[in-house]
C-alpha cells in the first residue's frame, strides 16, 4: 500500500503543464500505445513482444555481442552501444519473426480484439520504455522526474514490466482467440 501512496503523491506533483522530457515520455507511452493497438494485429503484437524479450535477453546474456560492438565503435558510450545493440537485435528478430511466425488466420478488427489490444499495447510500449530507460546512463536516469523513475526505472519496475505483458496475455489472451487460430 505504501508504493500506491507514493505513486499517488508523484502523480499529484508531476508538472503536466510544462513541456519536458518526462511529459514527452508519458505522452509517447499513451499515444504510441493507442496507435500501436490500432495498427497491429494479434500476430504482430505477439511477434513484437517476443522480439523485445529475445533482444533484451541477448543484450544481457551474450557478452560477445557487447565486445563486438565495443571493438567497432569506441567513440560512443557503453550505454548508447547497448541501446543500439538492443535496437538492431530487436529489428532483426522482429523481421524474421513477423515473416515466419505468429501468423494468425483471422486478424479480425472486432471489438474484442481492440479491447484486448489497447491494454496489451500499453504494457508492451511500457516494457519498451522500461528497457530503453534502463540502458541509458545512471546520470541521465537521475535527471528524470521521480514519477518516471518510479514507473520505469526502479528495480521493481523492471520485473513488473517484464511480467505484466505475459500475465495479461495468459489471463486475457484466451478471450480473443479463434478456433481457426489453433
Amino acid at each position: 500500500m505504501n508504493k500506491y501512496l507514493e505513486f499517488q503523491h508523484l502523480v499529484r506533483n508531476f508538472n503536466w503543464h510544462s513541456p519536458s522530457w518526462d511529459l514527452f515520455i508519458i505522452l509517447f507511452w499513451l499515444v504510441a500505445s493507442v496507435l500501436y493497438a490500432f495498427a497491429a494485429g494479434r500476430g504482430r503484437l505477439l511477434s513484437i513482444l517476443v522480439s523485445v524479450y529475445m533482444a533484451k535477453l541477448l543484450v544481457i546474456e551474450a557478452p560477445f555481442l557487447q565486445k563486438l560492438v565495443n571493438a567497432k565503435f569506441t567513440i560512443v558510450t557503453t550505454s548508447l552501444q547497448t541501446l543500439a545493440t538492443f535496437g538492431a537485435l530487436f529489428l532483426v528478430l522482429f523481421f524474421f519473426l513477423s515473416k515466419y511466425g505468429f501468423r494468425t488466420t483471422a486478424e479480425g478488427r472486432n471489438g474484442a480484439t481492440l479491447l484486448f489490444g489497447i491494454p496489451f499495447s500499453i504494457l508492451q510500449v511500457g516494457l519498451l520504455i522500461n528497457i530503453v530507460l534502463g540502458f541509458i546512463p545512471a546520470q541521465a536516469q537521475e535527471t528524470l522526474h521521480p514519477l518516471i523513475r518510479f514507473m520505469f526505472v526502479q528495480p521493481g519496475a523492471n520485473f513488473i514490466w517484464l511480467v505484466a505483458p505475459i500475465a495479461y496475455l495468459i489471463v486475457f489472451g484466451r478471450f480473443i482467440s479463434h478456433r481457426s487460430d489453433l
